[in-house]
């Protein structure tokens, strides 16, 4: 049985940034990941805060001419009540900015081998373990199950496998979320949207010459748009191979039906559309001996904030800071303590906000519109809350 010192599970954005930051202080890893393929078909657009971007600038894995500045946020009810956020509101040059997976992650790849203290391993990983002496890993190789120790195990492969002996907490929103390029009459200039409509969650981000849908559906109603329901499906799965061509009529119709949409003058939409069932979990202890999770699989969020990234990334820079002062695995416990108040923030906002955009009684509608009116009104709250999203806790 092999065995290696510090091994990450996963290489997407969030197990890429993991190994860069270890090679950049000079320590090396080996990181296990399904490979190239996957990511290159990828459609999904990522939505970054200024915080996350400059992280990954100061370390050179930021592709400058691939992302989409965010200069504005629009936020409006269909009832009443409509707010704005400025990049200018609180003092930064843009808010964010979007780009493509595939993108960021062939960047974070590029900037990972410059260093050449990582060695990637093309495989599908099945189950992590935790040990008293080491982790052990159950993958395939060559169509056959193996298995490999590791001093310490780095999991941030995106929610799929749950760690051995972790316990989670899980919820299942009952929505799909659904995700299509959007062609505009009206270009986008640097505002993103989030309309909050009675059908679910509606929004825009800008990224090059259109906009990258991302609607939160319940499912009875995406069935009964005759679309998609996939509420049995797991996470990774459908974002990775339930990429369908789908009858986009059916979509377009229904945005081009709605009086927010008339804005952006005709649309069309790009026939292939993914999707995934929307679910919140997160693990109650980040920390067991030997292993560490970061990213999804410490807490998958509802996407109604766009803040699952942006926490993975804070969870990656504050494990590589540990790891860089302490060589005694037995500090990493003090991972867990640093993220707790972070994590438990996002996690309470975005489930507190998705789950009160589901209640359908006549009476909350109109408060949702009231909070929104009474956000716009006072500039300090509605920044505090901007700040907190994009610097983390």
């Amino acid at each position: 049985m092999q065995h290696r010192a510090i091994t990450i599970i996963g290489g997407g954005p969030i197990g890429l940034t993991m190994a860069l930051l270890l090679a950049q202080s000079g320590q090396s890893s080996t990181l296990f990941d399904i490979g190239n393929n996957a990511k290159a078909s990828d459609g999904r657009v990522l939505a970054l805060s200024y915080a996350s971007v400059q992280l990954l600038r100061e370390y050179g894995a930021w592709p400058e001419n691939l992302a989409t500045a965010i200069n504005q946020v629009h936020i409006s009810h269909s009832g009443l009540g409509v707010s704005n956020i400025f990049a200018a509101d609180v003092a930064l040059e843009n808010l964010g900015y979007t780009i493509k997976y595939a993108d960021i992650c062939a960047t974070l790849k590029d900037a990972v081998k410059k260093y050449d203290l990582c060695e990637f391993i093309a495989t599908t990983v099945n189950e992590i373990t935790p040990g008293t002496n080491f982790a052990t890993i159950t993958h395939l190789a060559n169509g056959n199950s193996e298995s490999v120790t590791a001093d310490l195990v780095i999991l941030a492969e995106g929610g799929r496998i749950k760690l051995v002996g972790t316990e989670y907490e899980d919820y299942d929103y009952g929505q799909t979320a659904i995700i299509a390029k959007l062609t505009t009459q009206k270009k986008p200039a640097g505002i993103a949207y989030e309309r909050f409509e009675n059908s679910g969650s509606l929004v825009l981000l800008p990224h090059g010459k259109d906009y990258v849908l991302v609607w939160s559906l319940a499912n009875a109603m995406a069935e009964e748009y005759g679309m998609f329901c996939c509420a049995s499906n797991d996470r990774l799965e459908s974002y990775n191979h339930e990429q369908r061509n789908v009858n986009a009529d059916i979509l377009l119709n229904r945005l081009s039906a709605m009086p927010f949409m008339h804005r952006f003058g005709k649309l069309s939409i790009d026939n292939t559309i993914h999707f995934f069932p929307l679910k919140l979990q997160f693990a109650k202890k980040r920390v067991a001996t030997n292993v560490v999770l970061i990213g999804n699989s410490a807490q998958t969020v509802h996407p109604v904030s766009a803040q699952g990234m942006n926490l993975g990334l804070r969870d990656a820079l504050t494990l590589s800071e540990l790891l860089l002062k302490h060589t005694g695995l037995d500090e990493l416990q003090r991972y867990d303590a640093l993220r707790q108040k972070d994590a438990k923030r996002v996690i309470d906002f975005t489930h507190g906000l998705a789950k009160f955009l589901e209640v359908e009684i006549p009476l909350i509608k109109h408060v949702r519109g009231a909070g929104i009116i009474a956000l716009s009104n006072c500039k300090l709250l509605q920044n505090k809350i901007a700040k907190g999203l994009i610097f983390g806790a």
